[in-house]
This record gives structure tokens, sequence and C-alpha cells, in this order.
């Protein structure tokens, strides 16, 4: 076996404070109260951690030299989704709002993902990202209860922005 690759801590370090400031925006835009959702600082630094290892892989193998947005979406999608962050701390959550609190996790990656995108428009077009409600409970349910991985998620993401840019 090999040697396993470790990301430079630096970079661990600023991708986990990106998503710690996306974890605050997503609470504000959904209007959730963080004492009831937790976000797990150890949790999401391994998302980061396995999220360079991937694009590792996809340099080193793959002779990528650079790995575009829908990848990027893809894979961070994954990981939270797999190792799940945020937890809720109150249980009655799940009687109030129960599918923010089940799907909590897949909301935020989803929420991640978007807005990872929505910045290279920001930068290059000014076009908003706008996904459907039916687009977006499907995507939900699939990353809950279907396996799907990084790379699969990066092509949805690629046809989800094909059909949700709109003028701003």
């Amino acid at each position: 076996m090999g040697q396993k690759y470790f990301p430079d801590r630096i970079k661990v370090n600023e991708k986990a404070l990106l998503l710690i400031r996306l974890y605050y925006m997503f609470l504000n835009h959904f209007k959730l109260d963080a004492s009831i959702y937790i976000l797990q600082h150890a949790v999401l630094k391994d998302v980061v951690v396995r999220y360079w290892r991937d694009v590792d892989r996809l340099h080193r193998y793959h002779d990528i030299s650079r790995i575009n947005r829908h990848k990027i979406a893809g894979y961070l999608t994954h990981w939270i989704c797999k190792l799940r962050p945020i937890v809720v701390a109150k249980n009655d959550e799940f009687l109030s709002d129960p599918d923010m609190a089940l799907y909590i996790n897949e909301i935020f990656a989803v929420f991640v993902a978007v807005a990872r995108i929505q910045e290279y428009h920001n930068k290059n077009g000014g076009k908003k990202i706008k996904v459907k409600k039916e687009t977006f409970d499907t995507c939900l349910y699939n990353l809950r209860y279907r396996p799907v991985t990084g790379d699969m998620l990066s092509m949805v993401y690629g046809f989800i922005e094909e059909t949700s840019l709109v003028e701003r």
C-alpha cells in the first residue's frame, strides 16, 4: 500500500473556515436556530481532509491539474453527506420540523455546492442559479438514501447548473 497523503494544514484550515462561514450563512438563509443544530468542527475538518485527498488523487493519478467547480461541489457534497458534521441537539426539532432535522446535512451540502458554483458565476457572468424545488427535493432524497460518489455528483451539479441559470 502506498503512503497516505496528508493535505497541507493551511489548505485544510482555509477550506474548513470557508465551510464554517457557509454554515452560518446557511443557518441565516433557512432561519435556523444555532442552538438546535450544532456543527462538529472535528468532523468538518475530516470532511476537508478527505476532500483534499480526493483532489490529490485527481492530480496524481488522473493527471488533472485543476478541478472544475462541479468536481469541487461534488466531492464536498459527498463527504458532508457521508460524515454528517451537523447534529440535531434537541430532539423536539424532529417533531416541529422533521424534514429539516432529518435532511440537515444534505441541505447544507447542496447549499455549499450551489454557493461554490454561484461564486464562479458571480466572478464570470453574473447569472444566478435557481434550483427548482422538485430538483432540490430529489437531490436531497438521493443524497440521503442512495449511494452516490463525488464524480456522480459533479455530473449532477453540471446538469443542475445548465438547467438552473437565470438572469439576475
